[in-house]
């Protein structure tokens, strides 16, 4: 059994969520973040956490530390790179010393636009976005250490995890969000855009699925299986709670912003055994009762 499982990215939103899963099954979890000092550009302070400040070698790492969304990396790409890139290369440097198994995660966003196509992981990729590109760029790297070093590590790609502690955040926390405060809920043109969406609890068990079955190297979409649009997450956050619709035509999306994704399953259904327990419904009645 593991016992000692390092979380980088721990005060993060899926990294929380992390956390309490793995102590949920009674995993010691050491925690990683930059909120708290803790950075993953600064290898030697990363290094020692590894040797867990002799108290015994970490035995297993969920690399989530990362900046992680479109916007900052357009802004400042080089940022991004730095995160993304050469935090990554801390992390793999310490993953060959200590020989422990990792699982990273990677994003949606290195599909880049694939229209109404299935994302399968041995599509050629095309990223739209700088942290689309650095995420992509962090895969490769991984897998280059995993050719030439042997080390046990593999890439879970997640499209829209959701669940509270978000913010606003992804569609669903979005609404949500906005719900709550009395709000009408905001859908741009016609709501047509559509996303692969998880419930938090069904991607932390995709995450253990990957470390413990998957193969090193290989890249493992974690979604629920199906594109919903936005209007449908709106539709079912109205029917839940009251609030109304409004709808905002004219709105000039950015040539980052991808108007399909969904994830083809099949590969983390027969290499992992996963499969999505939370229906889109059923999430948002969840992340409603735990809202914040």
């Amino acid at each position: 059994m593991i016992k000692s499982i390092l979380v980088t990215g721990s005060a993060g939103f899926l990294g929380k969520h992390l956390v309490d899963y793995l102590t949920e099954k009674e995993h010691a979890v050491v925690e990683y973040d930059i909120a708290t000092g803790q950075d993953i550009l600064d290898y030697e302070q990363l290094r020692s956490v590894f040797q867990h400040d002799g108290e015994g070698p970490i035995d297993a790492v969920y690399h989530l530390a990362a900046q992680a969304h479109v916007g900052p990396g357009e802004r400042d790409p080089y940022s991004d790179l730095d995160r993304n890139g050469k935090g990554m290369l801390n992390v793999l440097r310490c993953v060959e010393e200590f020989k422990v198994p990792m699982v990273f995660t990677s994003s949606g966003a290195v599909y880049g636009h694939t229209g109404p196509m299935l994302n399968v992981e041995d599509v050629m990729v095309r990223p739209t976005s700088n942290y689309g590109c650095t995420k992509r760029l962090a895969e490769m790297y991984l897998q280059k250490w995993v050719l030439n070093t042997g080390i046990d590590a593999k890439i879970v790609r997640f499209s829209s995890v959701y669940g509270p502690g978000r913010g606003k955040h992804g569609a669903v926390n979005a609404f949500i969000a906005r719900a709550v405060s009395g709000e009408s809920l905001t859908v741009y043109g016609d709501g047509s855009q559509t996303r692969d969406m998880i419930h938090w609890r069904d991607a932390c068990h995709g995450l253990e699925l990957a470390l413990e079955k998957g193969k090193p190297g290989e890249i493992y979409n974690i979604g629920y299986g199906l594109a919903h649009s936005i209007l449908q997450v709106a539709l079912i956050v109205q029917d839940l709670t009251g609030a109304s619709i409004e709808f905002i035509e004219g709105h000039e999306f950015t040539k980052f912003d991808v108007k399909q994704n969904k994830f083809k399953m099949s590969k983390a259904r027969k290499e992992l055994g996963f499969e999505a327990m939370i229906s889109l419904e059923k999430g948002i009645q969840l992340t409603l009762s735990e809202y914040e």
